[in-house]
């Protein structure tokens, strides 16, 4: 019987896939990479051919999910990296994730239509988280486990989006154009838990899919304008 030899690429993919789900579900600490090698379908011994350590896994997720081996695959296998390199690679990649209707918005004044402004802001949020997930998912459970990646996303990445988009709201609900609300930051993470929750948690249970994904991404949307916005402005 003819076996089909799988590629490289294809095995470091599959790879990949299989590390993302597991140091997701497990964390760093409890991440094995016999348990990779089960979730991949290969050795333990095989999966030492394509990544040099667990640390080198580790960093094989973020490297494969940011596209960083699109277009030339490393020699393997890949090496442990240096202390510090996979924090700094998720700080660049994260760093690069953009968000100018949020950031044009804070710099608006007077906006012609404040509707399709706010909109605007949480549907690019849903599109970043909705694509994004799998990574966020490792990222905040292996931050339990390594200090250096919690100061960063916890401490300076998520803290700083959620501190705009509460200034964003405080600013419009002063000018009037969005409701005012007893606490702005509670308001702003009332808003980011819906997006997370439909655009990320919900494919993480028995929920996934219990929603369309269009639909989901359309009612978190009309949901989190009908709060905000005064009846006259809708």
């Amino acid at each position: 019987m003819f076996v089909p030899r799988v590629s490289a690429r294809d095995r470091v993919t599959t790879i990949a896939t299989a590390a993302t789900q597991v140091f997701g579900r497990l964390g760093y600490r409890g991440t094995r990479t016999a348990d990779v090698a089960k979730e991949a379908g290969i050795s333990n011994g095989a999966l030492f051919t394509y990544v040099e350590s667990k640390e080198a896994l580790f960093y094989l997720v973020f490297a494969h999910g940011f596209g960083r081996f699109d277009e030339v695959l490393p020699p393997l296998p890949l090496p442990t990296p240096a202390p510090g390199e996979t924090v700094e690679l998720i700080r660049q990649e994260l760093g690069k994730v953009p968000a100018p209707k949020l950031r044009a918005a804070l710099a608006e004044d007077r906006p012609p239509d404040v509707r399709a402004e706010l909109f605007g802001i949480v549907d690019e949020r849903y599109r970043i988280i909705e694509g994004l997930w799998p990574l966020l998912a490792v990222i905040e459970r292996c931050a339990l486990d390594l200090p250096e990646l919690d100061a960063f996303y916890f401490g300076r990445a998520r803290s700083g989006f959620f501190a705009r988009l509460t200034e964003y709201l405080k600013m419009r609900a002063e000018d009037g154009y969005l409701r005012a609300t007893p606490n702005a930051e509670v308001a702003a993470r009332l808003v980011i838990e819906s997006v997370v929750w439909f655009a990320w948690k919900r494919h993480q249970g028995r929920d996934a899919r219990t929603y369309d994904d269009e639909a989901a991404r359309r009612g978190v949307l009309d949901f989190v304008c009908a709060a905000l916005i005064p009846g006259r402005e809708r």
